[in-house]
């Protein structure tokens, strides 16, 4: 599962940046044989280089920053139809291969014309290993778990032996030992020893690139490579209706989709809803009038047509131009909602409830193109690369339709439900059309390698404007006009692009520059073509376009914030992007800056060199302005070609620096670190604040500094400290006061902390205010529904890194508008922390997923405890199944709940059943062991990952929680009541019993008495009626349940105690007592032969009177109620006193 995410790299390109009069970069030796190109590696040799492509590193090793412990291999040559000569080079360190670093010297009439690449520079890696190539075998195959690797599959070995025609060949991995580096940066510190391992594992599905660090054994990194998407006869296609195929007659009246008249042939098979490609079965007709599954005809056509259009638009011979047979597997897997190259075949399923299957044209060319994207620049299939991977997939896949299809369009898979991907508008479909415009996956909200299949939309929308132009304004404001080519000469350029030009690791910037230079390859210099290829990707925010009239400016590089400046340069740098016209000695550039709304600064720059198109360089304003006012300044900047103080054609606008005092008394708070919000906070609470010192060089050790904290506004407390240490810029210590914050009433508390340094004049950051601290409320028995507006002061939210919990509409529960919503976060920023849970690791890792929500109980005064809750729990099943294969229910572990008290778990973990369908579920939990204690209560998740959207909206694995109530079971309480053996009494049994106000109480009578007669009232009363002969106790038991929960109970018993006469007791008997416990009052009952007098006293446990009485009793039953709401809880006596006897009854006050 983990390896389905990458990390996004956000990438920053950089001009290079040369002076006016020299033009020299940081690497002046590779400047005398090329011109730069930028810092992106892309050169263009000087006309004095005579050398061939080959031979350039063997010459010039040291021009390119290396060293002699680095080697430039050839690993492939190309000749084209242009005459051009490609060598591609891969680079070594130490003899072992730099992963990524590939770069590309283009030759033209036998000499050196211009190269392109990464060259990583630098390097200074000790390459000893700790683990051998067994052992990191061994911890990539624990990475990419599988019942069934590709290796164990004796058809799909055959198959790679025919496909390679070697019979060594196999899938069986050998790990190869690289420097790597995750993010392909060329900071060469950023490279580490590894062994690089392919895993391909067939059940579940999945194909892998891991990286196993030599030295620790640690897993550095994985990156996903499964990428998503003879006789002549007719075939009957699911999108296209009848069309020509060809197919392999190999019985009398019978015909599969196997040909062999392209390449070495075009093989279409079956799985049968299967994911075993061993079991996979031709697909067979009767008849050349083809109609036996027009899902697999449908794929088979679909690659034929692929196969043509790159043969006769290309001369392509098959993906990998060797003639390597197209094989393709319909029918994949259930429920299958997707299409891949897998490395060696392409694979189709059949779709779900949205989609159909993913056999159209489109997309059929689009997999097949990635083989030939594997087989050309085989670009990573992540971040940038992986976007520009997967824009040319939908490049040639629509280029395709348009080449065969009647009926084309420019969009992705309309045909199987609703479109994919709009490449003459991104934005329909959520897509950017401007790089790093609206829709751009800076911050990624899902899963997708760093968001290839969405920021693939700038080069999608690019292809678009160059086959049929448009005029529009781009998300950065800029006005574009582009005209159109048409679709011959602009695939022709984006063919160039992908199998000459680019490398592994080529960013979008990189593509700009090689399109421009296949564009002239294909059209000449200065040709329409390369002017609206150029022209195309500015309008979408990639480079600039071609115009001998016009300067850009790249970037403003000073002034920059910095303490105690007073006058300071204005720099920036320039571009020049002409085509077939240098700019000339003496010429004239104008410029202008403006410093904080102050007037315009004009001056000009008189050219002493000539400046070639596509080179930088560096301009300082010759008037500086006066930073010295403290703060925050702006700087605007515009520039032309050409003299004049109006016209200008580029800007930066808002450039800002601060200007900082020059000064060393500069402190003030910055942040606390206790308390913090919690359960248990007490009268007795440290405050503990981070003081920062904002100087520029020091502050002394032994300075004395006043230092205050408030709460909600009050008084303040304030105290002194004496610097411990010396302080320098940016340090931060802790100061913990000695004056402690009681923080134990429920509620929210807000703190405001600052310093009162009497030397620090500037006084606007001493201060740090809002810091809250929560005490929660506590809930007692009120159902919490997440409704309310003030619902958060009720509980608390705890979550990690990556972990999120919030309310929201989406987690209500039926009959709620809301509910509380607990879930991972985006996988791609923690893929290289997260564990894989079997079931029974799930809390002992992936703690930075952990998210908790946190109430209070206060259940000091409850003799048992119950909650319930409403729960609804989802996975992403659906989504990674897709890309890993295996059933989708084999997901559930990737969410997870439980429960826990005092940070105890109770119970298992709470795992869903299905991705999304499981209804709420009420669930009662009996917390009985908790009663009679304040406790805290916690529902906690570890889930894998939050909704993503990849193509379509996946749901993956959250937990619903709606309609919390903690709340005591019901209270039954014995009755003792005297009867004489000659009547009968009634007993208003559930008086003394207690429904907690939660829910009314249902009556069920258990065991009989065994020396009379009950009667069970309508009104829940009791009537007995003792046998007349019968003297002594006579007993019933009963239970009492909640109507609302029939299994929430509790139970007693009615002690009958039978006599001869009412006199035999004195006179006086106490029938009942209720409730027991009370809250405000309490009634006694009791009965009376005559009349007679009673002295009634209640005392506490300190023998001291709260409430006395003399009462004339009446002959039969009689009653009297006690107020006690002002006396505090706890244990109370009622003593009954007559003239004969003393009673004394034990009583609990809540």
């Amino acid at each position: 599962m983990r390896n389905i995410f990458t990390l996004v790299v956000c990438f920053v390109f950089v001009f290079a940046s040369y002076t006016a009069n020299s033009q020299t970069n940081k690497n002046s030796s590779l400047t005398k044989i090329a011109w730069l190109n930028g810092t992106n590696g892309a050169i263009k040799f000087k006309p004095q280089i005579k050398l061939s492509g080959n031979k350039i590193f063997l010459a010039y090793k040291s021009a390119f920053g290396l060293s002699v412990n680095d080697e430039m291999k050839i690993i492939r040559q190309e000749n084209d139809k242009l005459g051009f000569v490609h060598y591609r080079y891969q680079q070594y360190f130490k003899s072992l291969p730099v992963d990524g670093a590939v770069y590309i010297i283009h030759d033209k009439n036998g000499k050196a014309n211009t190269g392109n690449g990464q060259i990583v520079s630098g390097l200074n890696i000790q390459v000893n290993t700790n683990i051998s190539k067994t052992e990191a075998l061994n911890i990539a195959l624990k990475e990419v778990p599988s019942q069934k690797y590709i290796w164990q599959d004796n058809e799909s070995e055959l198959m790679l032996k025919q496909i390679k025609k070697d019979v060594n060949a196999t899938y069986y991995p050998t790990p190869e030992l690289v420097l790597f580096d995750k993010k392909f940066s060329k900071i060469a510190s950023a490279y580490q020893l590894a062994y690089k391992t392919e895993i391909y594992s067939l059940i579940p599905l999945q194909r892998k690139y891991i990286y196993v660090d030599a030295i620790t054994g640690n897993i550095i990194h994985s990156i996903n490579m499964i990428q998503h998407t003879d006789v002549n006869a007719v075939g009957v296609t699911k999108y296209n209706g009848n069309q020509p195929i060809i197919v392999d007659s190999f019985a009398l009246k019978q015909f599969r989709l196997r040909e062999y008249t392209r390449g070495n042939g075009i093989i279409t098979k079956s799985t049968q809803n299967g994911e075993d490609y061993n079991l996979a079965v031709d697909v067979i007709d009767d008849s050349v009038f083809f109609n036996s599954d027009d899902v697999a005809i449908s794929a088979h056509w679909a690659a034929e047509m692929t196969y043509d259009y790159y043969f006769n638009k290309f001369g392509r011979n098959s993906y990998d131009n060797n003639g390597t047979a197209l094989l393709s597997y319909v029918h994949y897997s259930n429920q299958y909602a997707n299409a891949f190259w897998d490395g060696s075949r392409m694979t189709y399923g059949d779709g779900n409830s949205q989609y159909t299957a993913f056999t159209s044209l489109e997309i059929c060319g689009h997999e097949i193109t990635h083989a030939v994207t594997q087989s050309t620049a085989n670009l990573v299939y992540q971040d940038e690369p992986g976007a520009l991977n997967e824009s040319f997939s939908d490049i040639f896949g629509v280029s395709i339709e348009f080449f065969a299809d009647t009926n084309p369009n420019w969009l992705m898979g309309e045909d199987i439900g609703t479109p994919l991907r709009s490449m003459s508008n991104p934005n329909d479909y959520q897509n950017p059309d401007t790089y790093h415009g609206t829709f751009w996956d800076t911050d990624p909200n899902n899963m997708d390698n760093g968001g290839v299949h969405t920021n693939s939309g700038v080069g999608n929308y690019w292809f678009y404007l160059l086959t049929d132009g448009g005029t529009d304004t781009n998300d950065n404001g800029s006005i574009f006009s582009v005209t159109g080519l048409g679709h011959a000469s602009a695939e022709a350029i984006a063919y160039r692009t992908l199998s000459v030009y680019l490398t592994p690791t080529s960013q979008y910037f990189d593509t700009y520059l090689a399109s421009v230079q296949a564009a002239e390859d294909l059209f000449g210099a200065c040709s329409n073509e390369v002017y609206q290829t150029a022209n195309a990707w500015a309008a979408v925010g990639v480079g600039y376009p071609y115009d001998n009239q016009k300067v850009y400016l790249v970037d403003v590089t000073s002034p920059t914030t910095s303490c105690g400046l007073s006058y300071a340069n204005v720099s920036t740098i320039l571009f020049y992007n002409g085509c077939d016209t240098s700019l000339l000695p003496n010429d004239t550039i104008s410029l202008a800056y403006q410093f904080d709304s102050g007037s315009k600064i004009y001056e000009n720059l008189i050219l002493s060199a000539v400046w070639n198109g596509g080179d930088s360089l560096n301009y300082t304003f010759t008037t500086p302005v006066d930073a010295s006012a403290l703060g925050t300044h702006t700087v605007n900047c515009w520039v032309k070609f050409g003299s004049g103080t109006s016209g200008y054609n580029d800007s930066i606008i808002g450039y800002t620096f601060n200007t900082l005092l020059q000064q060393n008394i500069d402190v003030g708070v910055v942040g606390f670190s206790s308390p913090i919000s919690s359960c248990s906070l007490t009268n007795n609470e440290s405050v503990a604040v981070k003081v920062h010192f904002f100087g520029c060089d020091s502050l002394a050790m032994g300075n004395t500094i006043d230092i205050a904290y408030r709460v909600n506004n009050g008084t303040p407390v304030t105290e002194q400290f004496v610097l411990p240490a010396n302080m320098y810029p940016a340090d931060t210590f802790t100061y913990v006061f000695n004056q402690k914050l009681d923080a134990s009433s429920d509620g929210t508390y807000m703190l405001d902390a600052w310093t009162a340094f009497n030397i620090d004049t500037l006084n606007t950051n001493d201060i740090f205010s809002g810091y809250k601290v929560k005490n929660p409320n506590y809930l007692g028995t009120t159902i919490m529904g997440f409704e309310t507006s003030n619902a958060l002061d009720y509980f608390l939210i705890n979550t990690k890194q990556f972990s999120n919990a919030f309310i929201t509409t989406q987690a209500n529960a039926p009959g709620s508008s809301k509910g509380l919503l607990m879930t991972g976060g985006n996988a791609m920023l923690y893929i290289n922390l997260l564990e894989i849970p079997t079931g029974f690791n799930t809390w002992l890792i992936n703690e930075f997923l952990s998210a908790k929500a946190n109430f209070c109980v206060d259940a000091t005064t409850w003799n048992s405890v119950y909650l319930k809750f409403d729960l609804k729990q989802t996975h992403g099943g659906t989504l990674y199944s897709q890309y890993l294969g295996g059933n989708v229910n084999d997901y559930t572990i990737a969410s997870n709940m439980r429960i826990l008290a005092n940070n105890t778990q109770i119970g298992g973990t709470y795992n869903p059943s299905t991705p999304g369908s499981d209804a709420f579920v009420t669930h009662l939990i009996d917390l009985t062991n908790y009663a009679g204690t304040d406790f805290e209560f916690t529902f906690e998740t570890r889930n894998i990952a939050k909704d993503t959207t990849i193509f379509i909206p996946f749901v993956l694995d959250n937990a619903y929680i709606d309609n919390v109530r903690f709340f005591p079971g019901p209270l039954a309480v014995d009755d003792t009541i005297a009867v004489s053996n000659i009547s009968s009494v009634t007993i208003p049994v559930l008086d003394n019993d207690n429904d907690n106000g939660i829910s009314s109480l249902k009556f069920e009578l258990l065991t009989n008495t065994a020396h009379g007669n009950v009667v069970v009232n309508s009104d829940t009363t009791l009537t007995y009626s003792p046998n007349t002969a019968y003297l002594g106790y006579d007993t019933l038991s009963y239970r009492i349940c909640y109507i609302s929960d029939t299994t929430i109970c509790d139970e007693a018993l009615v002690i009958f105690r039978v006599v001869e006469s009412v006199d035999d007791i004195n006179g006086v008997d106490v029938n009942n007592v209720y409730p027991n416990p009370f809250k405000d009052e309490l009634t006694l009952q009791y009965y009376a032969k005559n009349t007679n007098s009673v002295i009634i006293t209640i005392s506490n446990t300190l023998s001291q009177t709260v409430k006395s009485v003399t009462k004339t009793l009446n002959a039969g039953t009689n009653k009297i109620t006690f107020n006690l709401k002002e006396q505090p809880s706890g244990l109370y006596f009622v003593t009954l006193k007559t003239k004969n006897t003393v009673k004394t009854l034990k009583v609990t006050k809540l």
